[in-house]
């Protein structure tokens, strides 16, 4: 490793009965790329032989130089879990893992070595994968792509409306930040399924600098998960329910002005109403009735307008392109670019795309691709962008994304791919919805 003395990163690991994965997560810990790591198992009363397991791996632990507590207590469910891990942390970092998940190598490396060198950054993040098992076969599913926004002054609008990712495990963050934002002192403990807004509302609120790694870094066992799958509306509420419990929770202990704290609040009311309708079958036309009529009234009440919205425009025009567009109403800048690039104006997306912006304010003054003619389509010059240029890039292909966020990470230009070009068609498709009052 490196010659000087490496930050002490804590881990915080809740576990309730995870007997059959959380060896697994534990090899994997053994394989971290760092040496100063602190690790602090709450085990929250399993009946199962999960504590056992931990404590097999105790000589192993020791022989790799890490610290470790195990802490027993009562069933108290995730909050108090996490709670009690974070208020026994002594480390400059610290993150949390789930039990029944695993992590690569890199994974504590990657983050806590770019905060060791970078005082000015707050917390860090990578990318993640997630695992389906089957059969006792462990399939690795696609690398999802979260391109984390250049706009990270407005982080939480980002994180409420899950334009970044909202998983805990993914992000490492100073332990001096978390006091400063007072997100341990203000800690729910209270009985619930989720923990992660009351994670990460306040250091998104008060602007901490983030670096976000590409890397998937994370293994996220979607086989062990219990949380999802909802078959009725009914049980898709209550996990939604205390998903925004937590928000309101965390939002109204900010130490920000009150109407600030209405503007997140609604924001989140709206992201929840999305949230159900992404967990709802189509074959649920009833109660979709229902939850369609209930976005609308919360929609003109937040807007204090009177857009009829019905369950037409929901499901038969897309849900997700009329939520698209409130949300763009919340974190759209009134902006004008010298320059709105095209970029692949000649692959098979840009077809489809290009013909929806004709006589818009996205409309492209230049069409970039690499294999243009240099005049009616140029070729790039991406050292000519500035920060008055708007690029819109096309292609979608994993490969192709990557290497042009890469090539564009440091770029001054505003750069949109494409769950920001979804966005500025859904604001085009319903102009009404994406400019009322908030």
């Amino acid at each position: 490793m490196r010659n000087r003395k490496q930050g002490k990163v804590s881990m915080v690991v809740p576990c309730y009965n995870k007997e059959k994965y959380i060896g697994a997560m534990l090899d994997s810990v053994l394989a971290q790329e760092w040496d100063h790591i602190e690790l602090l198992f709450v085990n929250d009363g399993s009946t199962d032989g999960t504590r056992d397991v931990i404590a097999s791996y105790l000589p192993k632990f020791e022989q790799r130089g890490f610290e470790v507590k195990i802490i027993d207590q009562e069933n108290g469910g995730c909050c108090k879990a996490v709670h009690t891990g974070l208020v026994n942390m002594t480390g400059d970092y610290y993150c949390l893992v789930d039990a029944d998940d695993e992590i690569e190598p890199q994974y504590v490396s990657t983050m806590a070595n770019w905060l060791d060198e970078h005082d000015d950054y707050e917390w860090a993040a990578c990318n993640y994968k997630s695992v389906n098992v089957i059969d006792g076969k462990q399939y690795v599913n696609e690398n999802k792509q979260y391109p984390f926004p250049q706009d990270c002054d407005n982080l939480l609008t980002h994180y409420i409306f899950r334009r970044v990712i909202t998983t805990v495990w993914i992000y490492m963050m100073r332990t001096s930040y978390t006091h400063k934002c007072g997100m341990i002192d203000h800690f729910c403990t209270e009985r619930s399924k989720t923990y992660e807004p009351l994670i990460m509302v306040p250091p998104a609120a008060y602007g901490g600098k983030i670096k976000f790694f590409d890397e998937p870094l994370y293994r996220y066992n979607l086989y062990a998960s219990d949380l999802f799958g909802f078959d009725s509306l009914e049980k898709a509420k209550s996990y939604y329910d205390d998903y925004l419990r937590m928000y309101e929770w965390a939002i109204a202990r900010l130490n920000i002005a009150e109407p600030d704290k209405k503007h997140y609040l609604d924001m989140a009311r709206l992201s929840y109403q999305l949230e159900l309708f992404k967990q709802l079958p189509q074959i649920m036309r009833a109660q979709s009735r229902t939850l369609a009529d209930q976005t609308r009234d919360l929609i003109n009440q937040i807007g204090e307008c009177d857009i009829q919205i019905g369950l037409t425009e929901f499901y038969d025009r897309g849900y997700d392109t009329v939520f698209r567009a409130i949300e763009n109403r919340y974190l759209k800048k009134d902006r004008v670019f010298k320059r709105i690039i095209g970029y692949g104006a000649l692959g098979k997306n840009a077809w489809h795309i290009l013909p929806q912006l004709v006589g818009s304010q996205y409309c492209p003054t230049e069409l970039w691709d690499k294999n243009g003619d240099g005049y009616r389509v140029k070729l790039p010059d991406f050292d000519s962008l500035t920060a008055d240029d708007l690029v819109i890039i096309f292609p979608t292909k994993t490969a192709i994304v990557s290497e042009l966020a890469e090539r564009l990470r440091d770029s001054p230009a505003t750069v949109c791919f494409k769950n920001e070009i979804d966005y500025m068609l859904a604001e085009l498709k319903y102009p009404q919805l994406s400019r009322f009052e908030v």
